[in-house]
């Protein structure tokens, strides 16, 4: 999947969903980020053609990522935030 991160960068990410945050990592770009579940604010989805476009309002602005199943991931970050 594609990230844009906060600051406008776009790579491709793999993602894991944690008890405390989510893990964004790109192999490609030997690059690791760290997003706290207690930073985010509002999640919203939204279909772009073929795939669903998420995005995460956090404390340090916007993160968007483009996938194939956006409320899977959704589901998985409430999941663990409740």
């Amino acid at each position: 999947m594609t990230e844009t991160d906060e600051v406008g960068t776009t790579r491709l990410v793999s993602l894991e969903v944690a008890d405390d945050a989510v893990y964004r990592t790109s192999k490609a770009q030997m690059w690791e980020g760290r997003l706290a579940l207690a930073a985010v604010v509002n999640l919203d989805i939204a279909r772009v053609g073929a795939s669903d476009l998420v995005t995460v309002d956090t404390k340090h602005g916007p993160i968007t990522w483009s996938l194939k199943n956006g409320q899977q991931l959704i589901d998985a970050i409430q999941i663990q935030r409740a």
